[in-house]
């Protein structure tokens, strides 16, 4: 049996050692000293100083409540689509064009309809999960109306003070200061520290590092120029679109070869970036610059408002957008792109590679559209007055609702822009068709509305690698938010509600459809507005406008391509949050009670403040953080990022001397993560749990993983220290992430119980009574000492503990749990076992022969909780080569001469020339085949090299495995 038996081996010998070294000379290490954080108020004004509103929120009723309440003062059934990841509603109305939601204003609010749209909001702030208005919400704006006069209030979500991205709320009054809608996204019960360690500099430097080492291609590293936005870096919070929640810094940078408008988030308390978004949009005074065939944007200036140019590419685009924008302001009296008339500019003749020049953008950093000449698949851009069209209503959406361009939020992002760009063009469906050069290109367009599939074209197996795009739900690309996967498919999942919107114009007309898209862009959808979002604003706009007739017609083209909602659906399920590490318990379940004459002696043991701990880090990382807890609000988090080598936290706990026995317990919780190209090729992340002296020289390992062993979840470790009675121990968690690595390893509920009298601490509770956890002693045969670091794997029922090491590795379908033996040998295992069963067992330790015994471990049915079993193994031989005049000869040394077991000594000899490397390792070379040393070695040798040696004979002896001994009971 190899040592590789030992899958996600501990190596505890290294970690040792690395652990001695950290816990030793960590002061000395980096440039300061470490001393407990002085982050007194770490969270402020977020969770502390909210506690009386908290209070009020645990007496509102749920969401559900509320509609419930709300939907009896309405009289009526309403609308309402809930969100199905934080459990409160996306979209609240009436369900016919007149139905209005039920408020009585104030005599203060009446006549002020901002007063009206706040006041609707705190009486129903259960359903939005809100604590207060003033403390949850900041009014961003009030959109214009020139449509129906109405009045919109865009309010954006705070915390602490602090604006959380993408999430806004808009309140919808009519001409009568009545509510008619509510639509958007909250993210509700946020729990952040709000002070960030990380320094608005360093996340700069650390967003640009990453946009040149993980973002970029190697052929656009060696070309890209970047200029850093510092006036746009802002502190706010991000929820990822996986649901958790960071305090980030934002950061803005641009790009040109490649072109690129950058936003970086990074995390605001830790050297690491979470999330970047590219969201260059690619394919009145009007002014129109040239760049002259390079990447400087704006250019030289080529056309001013009523002049005109000889540059044909230049003029188009002067032209063009002088069209587009009579459209918008002829047909919804829009003045410019942003509606305040600011200039429309435009460059053209951009790009100095292929890859700039094929391509049109918006660039809403600098408020500009670009054009390239085109090339290989393209005319110069201009010449497309959809193409025009196209970017100019991106810059219409950068100033209204603000789609985030990635994900369903994109890909909404790109179809208005595609929509405004096919109805500006005459209605003809079709996007590019005046220059696009086909052939090559496959199709006389870039995109079909009417056709997204392209003649069949689009594959939905394959759907970056080809043309065409999908045209229903059935079809959609699950595709990742990044860069190289287009954002999450923004220019591929855009044709879902592109045939929805084709759809919608074939029943009721251009112009109404129009009208219609363009009220349910600039009132109605928010920047994580998702397709369905899409569905309740369309339909919203068309009942506002023209009635419930219209409305139906376009619930039912979105219903053709897959996108459909119920008018009172079912209650929302759960938040889905099934991809982060599982939350624990969230302090729902108290600790269990101590038995009498035992008190737990580490102070702060929760994280729940800053007090106690000391924190070694090299940066501004802050370690104790709300990312994870298990239960309360705060955990202890080390690692999660690849810019500190090493992070320590440990405590100084005195052990009274009279303690009878003193156990450590904690809840630990490794996540696995890579990062960028270096993530690819990135060596095991550590983490490890010591005993100290104050001196930090290393007196036990408790536990030590590698990170690959993370499967986000929480599990609870406990180990005897009862040898350390009387002394003053460091206690130390430890975390070593190599370059790439980014994982984490969260720990909570630390207790360390010293019991002077009665009874000591107990197993941990089972789920149920048919459960025991398996405690024991693994000892030197010989030496009836402890074996530091031995392992016990225990088999799932039914499997052979033989077979499942014939292959020297073990699965997790093969092994039910694990147990790891402490300084005195002792162990507990990780996971309680089933009661009436035999189960076959390994036991392995570093210089000792395995153990592999099949139902050897019998359970009984009334076994008690912890169950007993103990092993004693016997040491391993010893590997040592010899040279003779032609050949070297390996010795394997086995036990004792008392071993009746085993022979004392196997001699092997191997042809191999004298001139080799002599190998100086445990783990030898032979004939350029790996080998290991232990039991397994003997018959290794002999079936990969049976060639004896005449001179000195062939093999004399092979080592007999010994005898295993497991007792139980």
């Amino acid at each position: 049996m190899k040592f590789s038996l030992l899958i996600k081996g501990r190596f505890v010998p290294l970690v040792a050692i690395a652990l001695v070294y950290v816990l030793a000379m960590g002061m000395l290490a980096w440039p300061f000293s470490p001393t407990h954080s002085s982050l007194r108020e770490p969270i402020g004004r977020g969770l502390q100083a909210s506690s009386a509103l908290e209070q009020d929120m645990l007496r509102q009723p749920s969401p559900q409540g509320a509609f419930t309440a709300l939907t009896a003062r309405a009289g009526e059934a309403l609308h309402i689509s809930w969100n199905t990841h934080t459990g409160i509603p996306d979209f609240l109305s009436g369900i016919t064009a007149d139905a209005r939601l039920p408020y009585t204003p104030t005599a203060a609010e009446i006549g002020k309809p901002l007063a009206i749209a706040r006041g609707f909001l705190d009486e129903n702030r259960a359903l939005y999960g809100l604590r207060s208005v003033d403390e949850d919400l900041r009014l961003l704006r009030q959109e214009p109306d020139l449509q129906l006069a109405f009045s919109h209030f865009r309010f954006s979500q705070i915390y602490s003070g602090l604006p959380v991205f993408g999430r806004e709320i808009v309140v919808h009054l009519d001409a009568d200061d009545r509510v008619v809608a509510v639509n958007g996204q909250f993210q509700p019960q946020l729990a952040l520290e709000t002070t960030p360690t990380l320094s608005r500099a360093r996340a700069e430097e650390l967003a640009l590092r990453d946009l040149l080492a993980n973002q970029l291609e190697p052929f656009e590293q060696t070309t890209v120029a970047h200029q850093l936005q510092p006036a746009a870096t802002e502190l706010i919070v991000y929820i990822h679109h996986d649901g958790a929640a960071y305090l980030a810094w934002k950061v803005s940078i641009i790009t040109e070869a490649p072109l690129g408008r950058w936003t970086f988030f990074v995390h605001a308390r830790r050297e690491a970036v979470i999330h970047s978004i590219d969201s260059v949009m690619p394919v009145m005074r009007r002014i129109t610059y040239s760049a002259d065939n390079t990447t400087r944007i704006p250019g030289r200036k080529l056309i001013d408002e009523g002049e005109r140019s000889r540059d044909p590419v230049a003029q188009a685009a002067h032209d063009g957008a002088g069209i587009v924008y009579n459209f918008y302001f002829e047909n919804f009296q829009r003045n410019a792109i942003d509606g305040q008339g600011s200039p429309l500019v435009s460059t053209v003749h951009y790009g100095s590679s292929p890859e700039d020049s094929e391509n049109a953008a918006w660039i809403g950093d600098l408020q500009q559209m670009i054009y390239g000449d085109g090339g290989q698949i393209f005319r110069p851009l201009p010449y497309g007055l959809d193409v025009v069209g196209h970017e100019f209503t991106h810059g219409v959406i950068d100033s209204s609702s603000r789609l985030i361009y990635e994900l369903q939020p994109g890909a909404l992002n790109e179809s208005y822009a595609d929509v405004f760009g096919a109805l500006i063009d005459e209605g003809n469906w079709e996007i590019g068709e005046t220059v696009i050069k086909s052939p090559p290109y496959p199709r006389p367009y870039l995109r079909s509305l009417r056709d997204p599939n392209a003649g069949g074209a689009y594959d939905p197996f394959n759907p970056l690698g080809g043309i065409g795009q999908p045209a229903s739900m059935s079809e959609f690309a699950n595709l990742p938010a990044s860069r190289r996967a287009d954002n999450g498919g923004v220019h591929i999942n855009s044709g879902i509600p592109n045939r929805a919107a084709y759809l919608v114009a074939q029943v009721i007309g251009n112009d109404r459809t129009a009208q219609i898209y363009y009220r349910a862009l600039t009132q109605y959808l928010t920047p994580t507005s998702s397709f369905l979002d899409s569905l309740n604003a369309s339909v919203r706009a068309a009942q506002d406008l023209y009635g419930d007739g219209e409305a139906g017609s376009v619930r039912e083209a979105f219903g053709q391509v897959g996108i459909v909602t119920d008018s009172v659906p079912d209650t929302p399920a759960l938040p889905d949050q099934s991809t982060l590490p599982d939350s624990g318990q969230g302090g729902q379940v108290p600790a269990p009670a101590l038995p009498a004459g035992c008190s737990d002696i580490v102070l702060n043991g929760g994280f729940e403040n800053n007090d106690a701990w000391v924190q070694v880090v090299r940066g501004d990382t802050a370690l104790i953080d709300t990312q994870l807890p298990y239960t309360g609000r705060r955990s202890a988090w080390l690692g999660g990022t690849d810019q500190e080598a090493v992070q320590l936290l440990y405590q100084d706990v005195s052990i009274p001397a009279n303690a009878t026995r003193v156990t450590v317990d904690y809840w630990r919780l490794i996540h696995y993560e890579t990062s960028g190209v270096l993530g690819i090729f990135a060596s095991e992340a550590r983490f490890s749990t010591a005993i100290a002296n104050t001196n930090g020289d290393v007196l036990a390992e408790l536990e030590s993983f590698e990170s690959s062993q993370g499967d986000d979840n929480w599990r609870q470790a406990q180990v005897d220290i009862s040898r350390f009675a009387g002394k003053t121990v460091r206690l130390a968690f430890v975390s070593e992430n190599p370059p790439g690595n980014v994982s984490s390893y969260f720990v909570d509920d630390v207790r360390m119980i010293a019991c002077t009298t009665g009874d000591s601490p107990s197993a941990p509770p089972t789920a149920n009574n048919d459960l025991v956890f398996v405690q024991g002693a693994i000892t030197d045969v010989n030496t009836r000492r402890g074996i530091p670091g031995a392992q016990i794997f225990i088999m799932q029922p039914g499997v052979s503990a033989s077979q499942a090491a014939a292959d020297d590795n073990l699965t997790a379908n093969e092994v039910l749990t694990v147990g790891t033996a402490d300084r005195q040998g002792l162990f507990q295992t990780e996971r309680p076992v089933p009661r009436g069963q035999s189960y076959g067992v390994i036991v392995f330790a570093r210089g000792y022969r395995p153990i592999v015994a099949d139902g050897e471990m019998n359970v009984p049915a009334n076994a008690s909780n912890p169950y007993r079993v103990d092993a004693q193994l016997r040491r391993g031989g010893d590997c040592k080569l010899y040279r003779t005049r032609t050949h070297y000869a390996l010795a394997i040394e086995g036990a004792e001469q008392n071993d009746t077991y085993q022979s004392r000594c196997s001699l092997l000899y191997l042809r191999r020339p004298v001139g080799a490397a002599v190998p100086t390792d445990r783990r030898t070379t032979i004939l350029g085949a790996p080998l290991r040393c232990g039991q397994s070695l003997a018959r290794q040798l002999l079936a990969r090299e049976p060639v004896p040696d005449r001179r000195y004979g062939a093999v004399q002896r092979v080592a007999r495995a010994a005898r295993p001994a497991v007792t139980a009971g």
